[in-house]
């Protein structure tokens, strides 16, 4: 099935390239406008990890909160308090400490039960009790009624205190007394709705209220504003934003942290700009207030409960608390005990104070620090979406893993760290779970795929050349195939021939079976050497080995690798001549053939069957040159193209200037000895003296040729020599024509 799907990939892989991209990215920008559930999780996670990362900020110290935490339960007991010690409260902190304002994150929406009702009962219950207690208690009725205490409180502070409410959104569960009570609600609820300027009749975006949990009456009307303290959490049921306004039959409301804020400030006006697509604008004098179309605010959460300054109410009812604290301070009333479950989770904490997040809100207000959207931001994410997929998709395609691992990893981590320093240094968020879900979609598949194309490849380059090319030259083209061009193509070369001497004479003598033995063993010794110097086998041809050095990876050395291939060929022969005869094999001598130039190289055949061969005019002459060696006795020629590319590294003797069969320009031919540093100057100086009489044959004087031969020979036993000095004696007895230019023409291949 794999090895299926893989050559399904392989022949259709034009489409996985490009095409591919294009449409992951495309993808990849409808998800990110659509925004699905799971990714909008993740996305909110991510901005979960933001919050943790950049770590706890201090907050506004002029916002405090009094909790009616644990031990004030303890202490005063439990919770819902008697309306007197509320009253308490707010005028111990109102009053006696000077605070600014003071908001309450609780509701009174049932009467007080009044005590002097209790005593009555019970007195009547009994049937003893005197008369004139129970007139008294008939008569001072009034000093039981814990409600209108505070309400006259209420009165007395009405401009620096704020009632709290809930209301029930529409489309939600609303009880049965709640929903009938709604016009009245409304009608006590008027005097803190905002100003709003509508673009179109209907008040598009904001939440509906379909019912109000609200204060009674006499109290509502006690207090000049009201404010609602519902928070919407996220599906996960964090708290990371909160409502600031809804609507109510046609008016707007703010919630309890901006008219709280609004007292605190002196009363400047509160107005909100409500456009066909949601809220615009959101103004609470000087300060714009960024928000969502539903007039929600993304919080700024400064770390986890109890970052801000809580003080007990418990603490405040004994006297005990520190009046500085309260000093123009903007209070917050909230209960914080465990057992009232007034508790929320947030990005720093499972459990968060729900009063805690009014205090976030005001404070982000306050400081201008809250977690930005700007409206254009869900547009400019939206198209880089589309560019980054697109740019990180391309920079993967056909590239190094170096460019990969940038594209998959690196721009990620990056967009990462940016997202961060956007959200840490200016509070602006950036929906990073777009912009990696594009990048990953649009590169991750183009590597696999392109992956198994490679891996195909490398089978395939493996397959083809490791019969002739050596194993890291194999491993070399598998991990940089770009270096191997299919098909022919014109590159300068240097091509190999080499031959057994007499190879057909000394093959009869063997059975078949000690032929195919020998064979073995000589073809894999000297291929070992060919490959070792990095050159690629062509072919063998019975004994004779085709090779070429310069492809399929290009080498600027490719001459010098041949020529000193072809020397160690020879030496290597020569130690092996002695194992061999020992194995009553017989002595094996060989002719080597050497040129350098432009040849075609390539895969040639048919659509089943092809080589990795060469050719061209240049290879043809290698293959004559090793057979011109029979002529000089030689074991290797080189041509002048080859010599000239090898001079500083090989040292050489010039033999001949020949013209070959079928090929009408001459060539200077020349015997490499040994590395240019391994020469001896005896052997220079025999060398010089050759040429010397080269050169006099070539200028007619044979006479003098023929003695400088005659003394080489004599001195040293040099097949070269010998061979030349016959040929100036035959000229010296039939000396050749007029149009003779010194070129000597071989009859045979």
């Amino acid at each position: 099935m794999l090895s299926w799907v893989a050559r399904f990939i392989e022949r259709n892989q034009k489409w996985f390239g490009w095409p591919l991209i294009v449409a992951m990215s495309l993808f990849a920008f409808g998800t990110a406008f659509v925004q699905p559930d799971f990714l909008e999780q993740i996305e909110l996670k991510t901005l979960d990890q933001r919050f943790k990362a950049r770590g706890v900020i201090p907050p506004n110290e002029r916002v405090v909160i009094v909790a009616v935490d644990d031990d004030s339960l303890t202490s005063v007991g439990r919770w819902p308090w008697p309306r007197d010690r509320i009253a308490s409260l707010i005028e111990r902190i109102l009053g006696e400490y000077g605070a600014a304002v003071m908001g309450l994150d609780i509701v009174f929406s049932e009467p007080q039960a009044n005590p002097v009702d209790e005593s009555l009962r019970i007195l009547r219950r009994s049937g003893k009790a005197p008369a004139d207690i129970a007139e008294w208690l008939e008569t001072n009725y009034q000093l039981g009624d814990l409600d209108a205490l505070l309400e006259k409180v209420l009165k007395k502070y009405h401009d620096r205190v704020v009632l709290g409410y809930f209301f029930y959104p529409r489309g939600s569960d609303v009880p049965l007394l709640a929903g009938a009570d709604l016009a009245q609600e409304s009608g006590l609820l008027q005097p803190s709705a905002m100003t709003v300027a509508l673009a179109s009749k209907r008040i598009a975006g904001v939440p509906h209220v379909a019912a109000v949990e609200g204060n009674l009456p006499a109290l509502t009307e006690a207090a000049d504003v009201s404010g609602f303290f519902n928070f919407f959490p996220d599906a996960d049921g964090t708290v990371r934003r909160v409502p600031l306004m809804v609507e109510l039959q046609g008016f707007v409301y703010p919630n309890l942290d901006l008219q709280t804020l609004r007292v605190a400030l002196g009363w400047p006006e509160l107005s909100a700009r409500i456009g066909p697509m949601g809220v615009d604008e959101l103004h609470l004098g000087e300060h714009v207030i960024p928000t969502d179309r539903s007039g929600g605010m993304l919080l700024n959460h400064y770390g986890p409960g109890h970052t801000f300054t809580h003080i007990s109410a418990a603490e405040v009812l004994s006297g005990r608390a520190d009046p500085r604290l309260f000093k123009d301070a903007i209070v917050l009333l909230g209960v914080t005990a465990v057992g009232v479950y007034d508790y929320r989770p947030s990005p720093f904490d499972a459990a968060f104070p729900g009063v805690e997040g009014h205090a976030a809100a005001m404070a982000n207000i306050l400081n201008g620090e809250e977690i930005r959207r700007p409206q254009m931001m869900g547009i400019i994410e939206l198209f880089s979406v589309l560019l980054f997929s697109l740019l990180c998709g391309r920079l993967v395609l056909h590239k190094g893993p170096v460019l990969q691992s940038i594209s998959i990893f690196g721009i990620p981590m990056l967009l990462v760290l940016i997202s961060f320093w956007l959200f840490a240094a200016y509070g602006i968020w950036v929906k990073i779970t777009y912009l990696l879900f594009g990048i990953l979609l649009a590169s991750v598949p183009t590597t696999l795929f392109a992956y198994v194309v490679e891996s195909r490849r490398r089978v395939f380059i493996h397959e083809a050349f490791s019969h002739y090319l050596a194993p890291k030259v194999v491993e070399n083209l598998s991990r940089n195939p770009e270096q191997l061009k299919l098909g022919g193509e014109e590159r300068h070369l240097t091509a190999f021939f080499s031959d057994i001497a007499g190879f057909s004479s000394f093959s009869e003598k063997l059975e078949p079976e000690a032929l195919v033995h020998f064979l073995n063993l000589y073809l894999t010794a000297m291929s070992d050497i060919v490959l070792r110097h990095g050159g690629t086998i062509d072919k063998y041809e019975g004994d004779a080995i085709i090779a070429f050095f310069g492809a399929p990876v290009a080498m600027p050395d490719h001459a010098t690798r041949c020529v000193l291939a072809a020397l160690e060929q020879q030496a290597a022969l020569s130690a092996l001549r002695l194992q061999w005869a020992e194995e009553d094999y017989p002595e094996v001598h060989i002719r080597i053939g050497i040129n350098s130039g432009l040849m075609v190289v390539g895969n040639m055949g048919t659509q089943t069957h092809m080589d990795y061969t060469m050719m061209g005019d240049h290879v043809n002459l290698a293959a004559r040159l090793e057979g011109v060696n029979k002529t000089y006795r030689t074991p290797i020629l080189i041509s002048r193209d080859t010599y000239d590319l090898v001079r500083d590294e090989v040292a050489a003797r010039f033999v001949d200037r020949v013209r070959v069969v079928g090929r009408k320009k001459p060539v200077d031919v020349y015997q490499p000895i040994c590395r240019r540093a391994d020469i001896q100057q005896e052997q220079l100086e025999q060398f010089r003296a050759y040429e010397k009489g080269w050169n006099m044959m070539r200028r007619r004087h044979f006479a003098e040729a023929e003695k400088i031969l005659i003394d080489l020979c004599m001195t040293h036993a040099d097949p070269v020599a010998e061979v030349l000095l016959e040929r100036v004696r035959a000229f010296r007895r039939h000396e050749p024509g007029m149009d003779w230019d010194g070129v000597f023409d071989l009859q045979g291949k």
